[in-house]
């Protein structure tokens, strides 16, 4: 009796965990949409990380309060890598990196080379199980990586477009830095509210000391608030302030809490079909044969290495070691 009631909440949870990373992906392709945006506007990526940051900073405080002496107990090097793989570093490269590819490339190389980058984080430090399944869809994932970078050759010139090449290595980079953010919050076990709150503060803190001694520059502080592109405003603070901010970390990382880091990363998969799809009426991005083979192989790849068609998967019961709290 007790095993079948444990049994059943265990289903439970983990199809509450799959909701959840539809939620996520949904939020996620209206996240590289809006950095695409930004790019294309006269805001700057301190723009779009001020919008990013400070409506979660303000709005969930009392949850980072509540959690404080959770928030103090957690080792450094923790909650460092979730700073860097989540806050205000990694939204500044992925910014960046959006100025020089179209959004197919952008939403395919952050969440598509996301499993390669977390597993090989699992394998390494915490010794994690390595399934067949899933070396085969991480070889496919690196296959689609390396079309990506093939894509950056004119086939009509035979010229290499190094700033193209710039953007994807900045978006390996991006994902390299939410895999450490994607095992830091796995290990730290904080409640998803806490650590988007604490995270958001420390960013925005950051961000006013860079953008106040000019080592950031930033549209909005540089001209009056009568003269702001609310338009822009709106839309970027409520995809990156309200939605990636506060509604994709939460459900993120209760998808992590209950399929694990491995799983929830490949499910990202299905975010850059959703954006590129997306992205061809609002921006007229229409993908040529070279990037929709990359982004099949990435996508495919993902999939497989989530191991979803496995109806045993031994991985999944693998835990990393707890801080001593």
């Amino acid at each position: 009796m007790m095993a079948s009631s444990a049994k059943n909440r265990t289903t439970q949870g983990k199809t509450a965990g799959y909701l959840s990373m539809m939620a996520t992906l949904l939020v996620w392709a209206g996240f590289f949409l809006s950095l695409k945006g930004g790019a294309n506007s006269d805001l700057l990526p301190a723009d779009l990380a001020l919008m990013r940051f400070l409506v979660p900073a303000l709005l969930l405080t009392p949850f980072v309060y509540q959690a404080r002496k959770q928030i103090v107990a957690i080792p450094a090097k923790y909650m460092l890598g979730m700073f860097v793989g989540s806050g205000l570093p990694y939204l500044l490269v992925a910014s960046n990196a959006m100025q020089y590819v179209p959004v197919s490339h952008g939403s395919a190389l952050v969440p598509g080379t996301l499993p390669l980058f977390v597993t090989a984080i699992a394998v390494l430090f915490y010794q994690q199980p390595l399934s067949s399944h899933r070396k085969l869809g991480l070889a496919a994932i690196a296959i689609g990586t390396a079309l990506f970078l093939v894509s950056n050759i004119s086939s009509s010139q035979g010229i290499y477009d190094w700033a193209q090449s710039k953007g994807h290595l900045l978006f390996l980079l991006g994902s390299l830095v939410w895999a450490i953010f994607t095992i830091s919050a796995r290990v730290a076990n904080l409640n998803a509210l806490a650590c988007s709150g604490v995270l958001a503060i420390m960013s925005c803190l950051v961000l006013f000391v860079a953008i106040t001694v000019g080592w950031l520059p930033s549209t909005l502080h540089q001209t009056s608030v009568s003269q702001w592109p609310w338009q822009q405003v709106f839309t970027h603070t409520l995809l990156q302030g309200v939605g990636a901010g506060i509604v994709s970390s939460c459900t993120y990382l209760y998808a992590v809490k209950q399929l694990g880091a491995e799983r929830s990363a490949a499910f990202g998969s299905a975010t850059p079909v959703i954006a590129t799809l997306l992205a061809i009426p609002i921006f007229n991005e229409v993908p040529d044969a070279m990037t929709m083979s990359a982004l099949g192989f990435v996508c495919v790849g993902s999939l497989v290495a989530s191991n979803i068609f496995m109806k045993n998967d031994t991985s999944l019961n693998y835990q990393p070691p707890m801080y001593q709290k």
